[in-house]
Parts: C-alpha cells; sequence; structure tokens
C-alpha cells in the first residue's frame, strides 16, 4: 500500500530539473494518485490526497525526460476511518516514520518504507497545444516493500497485489 500511495503526490515543492525543455506545470486539481487492493474479498480503493512534482519532458527527445514526484503517505485515505488508521498506522504505510513516498526516473523506481524497486509504469500521453495528459496503472506487491507487518504479513486478509492508478494533468508555460 505504501508503495501505492507513494506514486503520485504533488504538493511538496520540488525543484525543477536543469536541462533543455522547460518543466511542464501539473494542475493538482485535475491530476490524481489512486490505489486499489481486495482486503477481504472486497476492492478497497483510495487516494493519497497530498503530492507534487516535477516532470521535464520533449516529445522530441524522450531519452531525456524526467520526472519526479513525492507523496504526503500521511494523506493517503480510503475514506473509512478503521481502513485508514490501520493502512496508515506501523503495520502498513507506517506514515509517522515514513512519510515520504517518491516515485522517480530516469530509470522508473518506486520508493515505499525506505524499500526502492525499479517499476514499469505503461502510460498513454496525449499532447495537445500546450495541455498533457498522462494515465498509467502499475500493479505492484506490497510484501516487496515491507508494507504488512506480523499478522498482516499474509495475504489472507489483504492481497499482496495493490494496482496504482495515476493521472497527471499539465500544461507548459
Amino acid at each position: 500500500m505504501r508503495a501505492l500511495l507513494s506514486v503520485l503526490a504533488l504538493a511538496i515543492g520540488l525543484p525543477a530539473w536543469a536541462g533543455p525543455a522547460d518543466p511542464w506545470t501539473i494542475d493538482p486539481a485535475r491530476s490524481r494518485i489512486a490505489f486499489s487492493v481486495e482486503q477481504v474479498g472486497k476492492l478497497v480503493s483510495g487516494r493519497i490526497g497530498n503530492w507534487s512534482g516535477t516532470i521535464v519532458l520533449e516529445p522530441a527527445d524522450l531519452a531525456a525526460a524526467r520526472i519526479d514526484i513525492g507523496m504526503d503517505m500521511g494523506s493517503a485515505s480510503a475514506g473509512t476511518k478503521d481502513i485508514d488508521d490501520l493502512m496508515l498506522g506501523p503495520h502498513f504505510l507506517d506514515a509517522a516514520r515514513s512519510r515520504e513516498a517518491r516515485f522517480t526516473s530516469t530509470s522508473v523506481k518506486l520508493t515505499l518504507r525506505d524499500v526502492t524497486r525499479d517499476v514499469v509504469l505503461p502510460f498513454t500521453l496525449k499532447i495537445q497545444d500546450g495541455h498533457a495528459t498522462a494515465r498509467g496503472r502499475l500493479t505492484i506487491k506490497r510484501l516487496d516493500y515491507g508494507v504488512g507487518r506480523n499478522e498482516w504479513a499474509a495475504t489472507t486478509y489483504v492481497a499482496d497485489d495493490v494496482t496504482i492508478d495515476i493521472t497527471v494533468v499539465a500544461s507548459r508555460p
């Protein structure tokens, strides 16, 4: 879940990259990072409320693209107090001790609960008139990131697979 939540959060204000292209400005009202996981046979969905990032992307030079997204894991919510308390607590995201999750690229890596792994993020990108919309989805194994401790390390009640959905809407100056 931590990795799931840490994939997209754009409210931290990260420094812009130096490079040939201007960074894209993310529209937080139209962008979101969401997650879903099966718990006791039911799908639990939520989102990361606070996240921010920097995107440098020149369509003619995709090899030079840079993405850095920081997510405030304490802002993750499934909308139910009991689920949120468990998810943010020490057995899952441990948001009090491991507050930030980070998604970065030149290679695509996800850091959650201080565990960093390479991930593949398939996405679609539409750019028109200086506006871009990217949509992506990836599935991670929560236990690979240490999300689910003690009795929650089993997958009896909470599945190992966590799906992360990302929508980023941005514009260029």
